[in-house]
């Protein structure tokens, strides 16, 4: 008698196959479920703390190694928030119509933070090269106007994001 005429081998063969079939039904179902990963209201705490941390970093532009801190802080929350949208978006059955919309918002404003925490980085080369001027005033004018105009467009799109 042969192995593969055994009623164990068969009874194991099949039960192999069943759970095989089992596990590769059920990928696609646990990926469709239409339950995000991400909590929604998580990816909402998440933008509202960045754009707090923004209004933060426009009250203590005067001082630029609190502010560069606030704003890497702001950018972080930002871009966890746009992860978990993301994320959300690729898992559900019917995607938000607002997702591009959100998703765009949020490139851009991240992209105003990197630029307006780039001018603050060079701010101290800038401060850096003056150490035998007095150093008593806030940073030139020109310098906190691109940074401050870069800020409020942040926490205007941060505010308009939708999910």
């Amino acid at each position: 008698m042969s192995l593969d005429a055994g009623p164990i081998w068969r009874c194991s063969r099949l039960g192999v196959l069943v759970l095989w079939g089992a596990i590769v039904a059920g990928s696609p179902a646990l990926a469709q479920s239409g339950r995000p990963p991400y909590d929604p209201a998580e990816i909402q705490r998440k933008v509202q703390r960045s754009a707090e941390l923004q209004r933060q970093a426009l009250q203590t532009l005067t001082d630029p190694d609190r502010a560069e801190a606030l704003v890497q802080s702001a950018s972080t929350e930002l871009r966890a928030a746009q992860h978990g949208m993301i994320m959300n978006a690729g898992v559900v059955k019917y995607v938000d119509p607002l997702f591009d919309i959100s998703n765009k918002k949020a490139e851009e404003a991240l992209l105003h933070l990197q630029t307006a925490g780039d001018a603050l980085k060079r701010s101290h080369s800038i401060t850096g090269a003056r150490v035998g001027q007095e150093e008593s005033g806030p940073l030139p004018p020109p310098y906190l106007d691109g940074v401050r105009r870069h800020l409020e467009q942040a926490v205007l799109l941060t505010n308009g994001l939708a999910f």
